[in-house]
């Protein structure tokens, strides 16, 4: 998996972080003393496009409008 996009440092002060943090926590609750050290942030990925290969003639595109949907990739056709 390829995923493009920006990269944003998640502000202690902004509104979600703390909805982030935990469930950041819900899932690694062995992290909880990283939150205590200077350098350890939580990072949002401003997705742009997503592309899947899963092996020959299986790649898919999915981009920021719809995340979630897959649009299967085919080659194109030359001319007959």
């Amino acid at each position: 998996m390829n995923l493009q996009g920006e990269a944003a440092l998640l502000n202690a002060g902004a509104s979600d972080y703390a909805e982030v943090k935990e469930r950041y926590l819900a899932r690694f609750p062995q992290s909880t003393i990283m939150f205590g050290f200077a350098d350890f942030a939580l990072w949002e990925l401003r997705l742009q496009d997503a592309y899947l290969i899963l092996g020959f003639g299986q790649a898919y595109l999915a981009d920021a409008t719809a995340p979630l949907t897959w649009t299967h990739q085919k080659p194109e056709q030359k001319g007959s």
